[in-house]
């Protein structure tokens, strides 16, 4: 296999690079969620310059030559520099709408999608069917023109700014688990549509929002079902290969090691310099190689991506790098000492960032499925090993 990247795809990502060298500011910078003006705007710059639809037929307001590999470098170096990234709204939602929605409905929104004309929320989860999505119970009944739903989801990342929600229900409740759920999108203004927000724990400033979504007879039109009724969850797990290496880019792990590396270069404690420890020195060194293992596997998942849904390499790359990133926090508050846990003040690495990402490092452990999912999914598809019922399936190569 030839790793190296081509000429077209080596001048598209120094375009990309200078064009974050130019456009990114600090009211930018520092999330990758598209929640501000300023981030909106950012983003917006890059639709026009039609970079979000690149890899997508032109009737849909893609390239007129696609770039298969366009999105991927894109959002790599977005996650690279620190910027909000394109991957939920392009790698996920507008894949799986072009893959299994109607003509119709493509038409309407993979092009507001391309110009960046409004934010999704990924609204999945509810209280009693976190990772294991065969068990959601919020009810869509099937009112002949329309759906309705009275329920709730909840840890709803994007709610508080989307336009529009990709939403997960339960359309046939005697159906085998996996059989009965269908995928809406629904507009964020729709009646019967509420928020509650929830934090999640962080230093004053940088409290991450995510939301409680509550459904009082709320009516879905039938024109806005994904796809077949009942297919859902096949199609949230093709969705979520997508995302487990569309969104979770390797890149910033590459970038969070590169600072940590770079901090322990320049660490002076009283005239001791760590960088000079065989210890540190082994362990900085045994990470630059695992460092090097992620970038090869999220390589093998883009790579698949252009013949095929690599729902193995996915699970792969989204397995080892979200215990990577895990890694990093940890090596990084063992090598540091107590100034690694600080969240302020002249000593403290990073300015109080590796806090920060410790305590999210396991968020990355759960979102687009959990570890111990992407696990199971390379021993049954890969290895051919038994799943719960004892019943071994092929591997998928």
């Amino acid at each position: 296999m030839d790793f190296d990247w081509s000429p077209e795809e080596i001048a598209f990502r120094e375009e990309v690079r200078e064009f974050i060298r130019t456009e990114m500011t600090d009211a930018v910078k520092g999330s990758i969620f598209i929640d501000t003006p300023a981030r909106v705007e950012f983003v917006t710059k890059m639709a026009r310059r039609g970079w979000l639809g690149m890899g997508f037929p032109e009737q849909y307001g893609g390239s007129p030559n696609p770039f298969p590999l366009a999105q991927f470098i894109l959002n790599a170096e977005l996650d690279r520099s620190g910027a909000p990234i394109i991957g939920k709204n392009v790698g996920t939602i507008a894949s799986t709408i072009y893959h299994v929605a109607s003509e119709e409905m493509k038409m309407e929104f993979l092009p507001m999608i391309f110009r960046n004309e409004g934010q999704w929320a990924i609204t999945y989860t509810e209280p009693n069917a976190g990772t294991d999505l065969g068990s959601l119970q919020c009810r869509a009944i099937d009112m002949g023109d329309h759906f309705e739903v009275t329920g709730m989801k909840h840890y709803i990342t994007s709610a508080h700014f989307c336009r529009w929600h990709w939403m997960a229900l339960r359309t046939d409740p005697d159906a085998p688990k996996h059989k009965g759920i269908s995928i809406f999108i629904v507009d964020h203004d729709t009646p019967g549509l509420s928020l509650s927000p929830m934090s999640t724990i962080g230093r004053e400033g940088t409290t991450h929002r995510t939301n409680q979504v509550f459904f009082d007879k709320m009516k879905i039109p039938r024109s806005r079902l994904v796809g077949e009724v009942n297919k859902g969850f096949y199609y949230m797990m093709e969705a979520l290969d997508y995302e487990r290496f569309a969104i979770l880019s390797f890149a910033s792990r590459v970038r969070r090691y590169t600072k940590i590396v770079n901090w322990y270069k320049n660490a002076d404690f009283n005239g001791e310099r760590p960088i000079n420890d065989p210890y540190t020195r082994r362990a900085l060194a045994r990470m630059a190689a695992r460092v090097e293992v992620g970038t090869m596997l999220e390589r093998m998942a883009i790579c698949k991506a252009q013949y095929e849904v690599p729902a193995v390499e996915a699970a792969m790359n989204k397995a080892w790098g979200a215990t990577i990133g895990d890694e990093f926090a940890q090596l990084a508050l063992d090598l540091m000492g107590p100034f690694g846990g600080l969240w302020g003040g002249e000593h403290s690495p990073f300015g109080g960032g590796l806090a920060d990402e410790h305590l999210m490092a396991g968020h990355a452990r759960v979102a687009a499925g959990g570890v111990d999912t992407s696990k199971a999914i390379i021993a049954r598809r890969l290895l051919g090993l038994p799943n719960a019922l004892g019943k071994p399936e092929l591997p998928q190569r």
